[in-house]
């Protein structure tokens, strides 16, 4: 029991059954007990009278005797800073990005994948069914926390949607908040009822009220987890004009469509420049150097810090997208490994040296070789502060996000 406990008890992680609820919280409140946070389940997202009931009666008792409740069905609290966490294999350092997830398993994968490509986290809460502490008082101490800059969510429904639109209208104009809202089919809804209790509302209102409260919107964690990546990396942007390099003629061809498809710029480089790209490899046989810049087997030779620092220097773009699309090439593992970290070293060189941000995209592994490589360029990048992304679409989107949040950010400032 935990009135056992000689010490004091703040915080209390409970996975007792649900019948064992109620006593909990009166055997906390003997020992002052703040805050308690039930991984158990069993309560409203059961779809139960005798749940729903439950969880009535738990956030009552709770309240009488001034005890918070995360949960019920959720994981809890992952805080580096206070050495707290709910999986013992994520990352021991702070960083400055924020997560409130509805769901413990995504909040779980969101974590490990973000720190692959180098963010941290202040904190990140797994609020289940939201009982008691929801959303809204979530974001509300996001907002004024100093170790969180960002904020990302995965939202399946809200409690209270008034206070809600309010807060995360204060907050967004505050810190950058990414939302993730399931549940918008019709399939979709009854299953977030099933998993949180949650109701969800249709895709258009989402779509309209995060638009007039200053929040981005994605669609995928994988988009969730490239806006983390993009507002911990980039520095603003000066405008949508992007130049891109990298190998592979098919591959440049889909970057010019995926990236104009985000509505980003690929201008045509002037004469100028593809002559001083020319005179660095030689050749223009078998090249693309019109933007993008296929240098395929020259890229060996001539390597791409060159050509990054003439890019740099170039008027015409705001942005350089390098890319390894290290699956195709039919070259062995061990020369395959040559080849990509001879390229690397120069866009970290060029990302160290150069003023002009830059971006990596990793994209197309079909071998086990290729999937430990791009693990490795990653870390590398992460430490050098690059942003990377697993596709060249993904990666313009992120990018037309950014940038939308900038000019919006930008004109509201000019309006107060």
């Amino acid at each position: 029991n935990i009135k056992d406990i000689p010490e004091p008890v703040d915080h209390v992680i409970s996975c007792v059954p649900a019948s064992a609820a109620l006593q909990l919280i009166k055997d906390c409140a003997t020992k002052g007990v703040k805050a308690v946070q039930f991984f158990t389940s069993g309560f409203s997202e059961a779809g139960t009278e005798e749940g729903k009931q439950l969880e009535s009666e738990l956030c009552l008792l709770a309240h009488q005797v001034g005890i918070r409740i995360i949960g019920p069905n959720s994981y809890g609290v992952y805080c580096p800073k206070g050495s707290l966490s709910f999986v013992d294999d994520f990352a021991k350092e702070s960083g400055s990005v924020a997560l409130i997830c509805q769901s413990g398993g995504n909040a779980t994968y969101i974590v490990r994948e973000v720190a692959k490509r180098g963010v941290r986290f202040s904190k990140a809460v797994s609020y289940g069914n939201a009982a008691d502490i929801d959303e809204g008082n979530l974001l509300e101490y996001l907002a004024t926390d100093p170790d969180t800059e960002i904020i990302i969510a995965y939202i399946e429904g809200v409690k209270n949607g008034k206070r809600f639109s309010q807060i995360l209208k204060e907050t967004a104009r505050i810190k950058p908040v990414i939302v993730l809202k399931s549940g918008i089919s019709e399939t979709g809804a009854r299953t977030a009822a099933s998993h949180t209790g949650s109701l969800s509302g249709s895709n258009k209102v989402w779509n309209g009220f995060l638009r007039q409260v200053g929040a981005i919107r994605v669609y995928s964690l994988e988009e969730l987890i490239d806006m983390a990546v993009t507002f911990s990396y980039l520095p603003p942007l000066s405008g949508n004009r992007v130049g891109i390099l990298g190998m592979g003629g098919a591959n440049s061809v889909l970057a010019a469509d995926d990236c104009t498809n985000a509505g980003l710029i690929v201008p045509r480089f002037s004469e100028i420049i593809r002559e001083k790209i020319k005179n660095l490899i030689g050749t223009e046989a078998g090249t693309i150097l019109g933007n993008p810049i296929d240098l395929s087997a020259e890229a060996f030779e001539a390597g791409y810090y060159n050509i990054l620092d003439i890019l740099a220097n170039y008027e015409g773009i705001d942005l350089s997208i390098v890319h390894f699309p290290i699956g195709p090439f039919p070259f062995p593992p061990s020369q395959n490994k040559m080849i990509w970290d001879f390229l690397l070293e120069d866009v970290i060189k060029a990302h160290k040296e150069l003023v002009k941000p830059l971006i990596v995209v990793i994209h197309i592994p079909s071998r086990s070789e290729d999937y430990e490589w791009m693990l490795e360029a990653q870390r590398k990048c992460s430490k050098a502060g690059i942003a990377t992304y697993h596709s060249i679409s993904s990666a313009a989107k992120a990018m037309a996000r950014f940038l939308h949040y900038q000019e919006r950010k930008t004109m509201s400032e000019n309006q107060s």
